[in-house]
């Protein structure tokens, strides 16, 4: 697997790059930068400062049932 390509990434793990972070949700990485702009995904800086990880478990916090209709 190249360095960008997470098509195998593992989806069982427990921390995510920015990259596999936006495919385990179908979304853009510009959608995961805003959520973590917008303090509604928590994430870590790596101390080389060349990088963000994100746990699976607030990933999938953003995620919610729908809601029902009356």
């Amino acid at each position: 697997m190249s360095h960008n390509d997470t098509s195998d990434a593992d989806f069982r793990q427990e921390w995510f790059t920015v990259n596999e972070a936006a495919n385990y949700l179908r979304v853009t990485r510009q959608t995961i930068y805003r959520y973590m702009d917008n303090d509604l995904l928590p994430y870590y800086e790596l101390k080389s400062g060349r990088g963000r990880r994100i746990r699976r478990s607030d990933l999938e916090s953003l995620l919610e049932p729908p809601q029902k209709r009356d």
